[in-house]
């Protein structure tokens, strides 16, 4: 049986220890995303990240050793509805929150009991 996680909102994800990238889809969806302040920032086409990425350099890239801006002081999403599609595909438990938790000196996350 897969062992089941139920997200503890501890905003370790948006806390800048892993890299959200958001692309014009979610900018369409969230137009906030775009010119919401000076943290974001587009990626240089040159880089090898950006390659993997996008390409075409169309990437916008949050939370990347700061925390997002749309994170709030009790950890809440300010756009969870309208969220980039990366922040939707987060997994509470995953290998990429259990990381983030510890970049954040959190203690893993346990699975549900029952």
């Amino acid at each position: 049986m897969e062992k089941q996680f139920e997200c503890d909102q501890c905003g370790a994800c948006c806390q800048g220890h892993l890299i959200v990238e958001v692309y014009d889809i979610d900018v369409l969806r969230e137009p906030k995303l775009e010119n919401a302040d000076q943290k974001y920032a587009r990626i240089d086409p040159n880089l090898p990240l950006a390659y993997e990425l996008d390409q075409e350099g169309n990437c916008l890239i949050i939370a990347c050793g700061s925390a997002c801006s749309f994170l709030k002081e009790n950890f809440d999403c300010a756009i969870y509805p309208t969220r980039p599609n990366v922040c939707v595909a987060m997994q509470a438990g995953s290998e990429q929150c259990q990381s983030a938790r510890q970049s954040a000196d959190l203690d893993a996350l346990q699975p549900v009991q029952g």
